[in-house]
């Protein structure tokens, strides 16, 4: 399991690093600072999920959790998504602590 949590948190870093190349590159050309927002992906990827994400977190939830949590949260770059998301798992892969130097009993 720890193996494919750091693969996993690798090849995101690796999207990410990209993503990062991306947003820089439109940046230069654009002569100001460009970064892809989480909510651009996610209407590419599956426009149909974030309206049926939307119209659920409109109806269970509220529309002031939509405008003023979700919102703000799907506005940040999709570069930061992946590197939080790659931390995580690299965090949830890292090999256990090693037990020298612990009294186990006493």
């Amino acid at each position: 399991m720890r193996f494919l949590a750091r693969s996993l948190g690798l090849f995101l870093a690796a999207a990410a690093f990209v993503a990062v190349v991306v947003d820089g590159t439109r940046s230069i050309a654009d002569n100001r600072l460009v970064f892809l927002p989480v909510r651009s992906v996610w209407l590419w990827l599956s426009p149909k999920s974030f309206e049926h994400m939307r119209n659920w977190v409109e109806a269970s939830l509220s529309g002031f959790v939509w405008n003023n949590l979700a919102s703000p949260l799907l506005g940040l770059p999709f570069a930061l998504l992946l590197v939080l998301i790659c931390a995580l798992l690299f965090w949830l892969g890292r090999p256990p602590a090693s037990r020298i130097g612990y009294v186990s009993h006493l």
